[in-house]
């Protein structure tokens, strides 16, 4: 029996099969389509996708493909309303990525890992009982195959026949409203390739570029054209000099605000766009859609494992649901206002827009934070929000820079980018406690026997406790010179974190002097975590 079948190769699909493959759970992964996606579709990549990507192991690879907007102007009237800059030190505003090119990234890491889409193969019909779901396929030839599986997993789409099967209901409308993307090269364009431009006027527009021409993004309630003669006029008066060159390509999407009613039924569980329809003035379906597949995948690997009982799952809905109807709701709000006609009320809704996105901003507001979701409230992470930094259920900051053993800079997040659950410790000074805290943590480590890993933050690689770890695992020691990374959490002596694999804060323990509330904590999350491999 196959444990896990996943209907849909798209950035959702192919995210939760790396981490489904990272793991080394039996799935297969097949698409009805015959080849991957080539017209525009998603572009904006938000800072919230490359926190994945560190974790995926294509960090690298998006980052030479695609194209850093550092700043994001939204004008209007001729005037700039907003200037919008990541307060992150590490990552942009977002990175102009088409979905077209990230799928082929997200393909080669899953072949990296052994696993090959079968393409050309679609769902028929499945049915379920309470131990497994027996799907039939159908193959390009017409042959069907029938296949028992312990999970079946849809991936595919607004339209997903997976959430239509398992009676799952898709709530909300579908808008008057069309998106157009019109692909075009533009000459004379005043800004550089790392300024993206809304504009806000009578026609909403927005224009990225990519590494061969500009995408551009504009709303209307009238599908049956392309957007083409609308945008060159636009840009003849919002930018004189500038030309718009002839559509590479011109297509348009009708803009819809829907949420399914739950994640999951039985042994079904939908991902990305089959649980969640969202405007593209989001610009979040497909970045929430990978959030999605992070957080589902370490769950079901976990159950598959028997580290859990299959309760884990239900909270993945529980973590999950609340960012797509928050995104969905940041969409109809665009959409709410980038559609008014009235000269006057437009132009007053703008200048309260640009009160609100000001204030967002100076309070630190990113961008993405949102699609990465709060999960303090979660079944599964531990305590009270701590007086000063980070408590359970939020995610590390990716740009703690810290240094290895040998000198070496690695950022926390990238040293924390393992498959597994991971014990966090942070000795400041180090100290006698110190040392027996990395001694029971190296104890717990060695009886889980390799589903559990360990990292300790150290002032410096000469304290004792820094030395036993170094003696235990070269890799497990960070060195955090002037306290940098101990401030940015908000840790003044020592802590026992434990980091869930998608990046997240499990639970938080300051001045403790053992591992016995971690184990504890780990113990009620993952039962079947902290047993004895020996």
């Amino acid at each position: 029996m196959t444990e896990i079948l996943i209907s849909g190769a798209g950035p959702s699909g192919l995210t939760l099969a790396i981490e489904l493959a990272r793991r080394g759970v039996d799935f297969r992964i097949f698409d009805r389509e015959p080849s991957a996606p080539v017209t525009p579709r998603a572009f904006v990549v938000k800072p919230s996708t490359l926190y994945a990507a560190e974790q995926l192991g294509i960090l690298d690879q998006i980052l030479e493909m695609g194209v850093n907007v550092d700043t994001m102007e939204h004008s209007y009237r001729g005037r700039t309303a907003v200037l919008a800059q990541s307060p992150d030190e590490r990552w942009p505003w977002h990175i102009n990525l088409g979905e077209d090119d990230l799928i082929p990234i997200l393909v080669a890491r899953l072949e990296s890992l052994g696993v090959v889409v079968e393409r050309g193969v679609e769902l028929v019909r499945f049915e379920q009982n309470p131990d497994r779901a027996m799907v039939t396929l159908k193959n390009r030839a017409g042959r069907e195959e029938y296949v028992d599986a312990s999970w079946l997993i849809g991936c595919d789409g607004v339209h997903s026949r997976v959430r239509r099967s398992a009676g799952i209901a898709f709530d909300g409308h579908d808008s008057d409203l069309h998106w157009h993307v019109l692909d075009a090269k533009i000459d004379g364009w005043p800004y550089t390739k790392n300024h993206g431009i809304l504009l806000l006027d009578h026609l909403v527009a927005a224009i990225y570029q990519t590494r061969s021409a500009f995408r551009i993004y504009s709303m209307s309630q009238d599908p049956s054209e392309g957007s083409w003669h609308a945008m060159r006029d636009l840009l003849r008066d919002a930018a004189p000099g500038v030309e718009l060159g002839p559509p590479i390509s011109d297509v348009s999407f009708q803009c819809s605000a829907r949420l399914a009613s739950r994640y999951r039924a039985g042994r079904v569980l939908i991902c990305g766009d089959a649980s969640h329809s969202m405007s593209t003035a989001s610009a979040a379906g497909m970045n929430s859609g990978i959030q999605d597949a992070i957080n589902l995948g370490w769950k079901l690997a976990a159950v598959i494992n028997d580290h859990a009982s299959d309760d884990l799952l239900d909270t993945y809905e529980s973590e999950r649901r609340p960012v797509g109807r928050a995104m969905i709701d940041v969409g109809q709000k665009n959409d709410d206002l980038w559609s008014i006609a009235d000269p006057v009320d437009r132009s007053r809704a703008i200048r309260q827009f640009s009160v609100n996105m000001w204030a967002y901003l100076r309070a630190g507001g990113n961008g993405y934070e949102p699609l990465m979701g709060h999960y303090e409230t979660s079944q599964i992470v531990v305590g009270d929000r701590p007086p000063v930094g980070l408590g359970a259920g939020t995610h590390l900051p990716a740009d703690i820079r810290l240094h290895q053993a040998d000198g070496a800079p690695i950022y926390l997040t990238s040293a924390l980018a393992t498959p597994c659950q991971t014990i966090l410790l942070l000795i400041g000074d180090g100290g006698l406690e110190a040392e027996q805290l990395v001694s029971a943590a190296i104890d717990l480590v060695e009886t889980a026997g390799g589903t559990i890993d360990l990292r300790v933050i150290a002032h410096s690689p000469e304290g004792a406790a820094a030395r036993r770890i170094l003696a235990f695992e070269q890799d497990a020691l960070l060195v955090d010179p002037e306290f940098r990374g101990h401030n940015q959490l908000g840790i003044a002596q020592r802590s026992v974190l434990w980091i869930r694999p998608d990046g997240r804060i499990g639970s938080r323990n300051d001045d403790v002097a053992d591992m016995q509330v971690l184990i504890a904590q780990l113990s009620a999350a993952l039962p079947g975590l902290c047993v004895s491999k020996g």
